[in-house]
């Protein structure tokens, strides 16, 4: 049971056992001697205060509507923005299918390169043809390599429109090999505005390949159309 001194208002732990009526107590703070008088000490102890209610600052408040106004008009943006473009992520097997369904490869081949800065150096390479039409552009092939079991070692994306020579397999370094492949311009000489019967040139490097290659295989994943002439003229007017 806890006490009061009267004195002091210092609060101390009385065994239940001591809590009579009457009873001699010290305060072990200021030493005065009272007796216990339940009565006093309940009207002493009183309720047990309120615990403070913080106020949030004005400051406070103009911060959280701050904070709400940028994330609803970062959503507004994002719908805004996939909503006008059209963009819905990326195609369906179907709509990629009927997207590349004119475009046929030839001479596919695979082969090892022994390059004296990265090591071995696993090469595809091919030619993409459009028979479509109208003209093509910006060809993008995938492929990957696998082990016996055909579980998928890696995979890698490239845009069409470049071969490098076996001396250049053999003596660049990866980077700039890559460099290579992704030039614009040759891959705006090779690969954009390719008429119908055209052909893309395609290679893609795999650096030091993990061991256990058994397989690999290439598909065509992606193919702009050509814009309209007056589109063109329209964009050289606005530079």
């Amino acid at each position: 049971m806890e006490v009061r001194c009267p004195n002091c208002s210092s609060r101390f732990n009385l065994p239940d056992q001591l809590a009579r009526p009457g009873a001699k107590l010290r305060c072990s703070v200021c030493k005065t001697v009272f007796a216990y008088d339940p009565a006093e000490q309940l009207a002493a102890q009183g309720p047990l205060p309120d615990m403070p209610v913080k106020k949030r600052s004005r400051l406070g408040k103009l911060l959280g509507l701050l904070l709400l106004i940028l994330v609803c008009a970062g959503g507004a943006y994002w719908y805004f923005k996939h909503s006008a473009t059209g963009e819905s992520g990326p195609p369906t097997e179907q709509e990629l299918a009927k997207k590349v369904e004119m475009l046929t490869m030839r001479n596919v081949r695979q082969y090892y390169v022994d390059n004296e800065k990265v090591g071995k150096v696993f090469v595809i390479e091919g030619k993409v043809v459009n028979e479509f039409p109208e003209p093509k552009e910006l060809v993008t092939v995938e492929a990957a390599i696998y082990d016996k079991d055909k579980k998928t070692l890696a995979t890698k994306k490239q845009l069409g429109g470049v071969q490098l020579s076996l001396f250049q397999l053999q003596v660049l370094s990866e980077k700039e090999m890559e460099s290579f492949l992704n030039n614009k311009v040759e891959i705006l000489t090779n690969n954009t505005n390719v008429p119908r019967g055209g052909e893309v040139p395609f290679m893609v490097l795999f650096y030091a390949p993990p061991e256990g290659v058994a397989e690999f295989g290439v598909r065509i994943v992606d193919v702009k159309d050509v814009p309209a002439q007056d589109d063109k003229q329209d964009e050289k007017s606005a530079k």
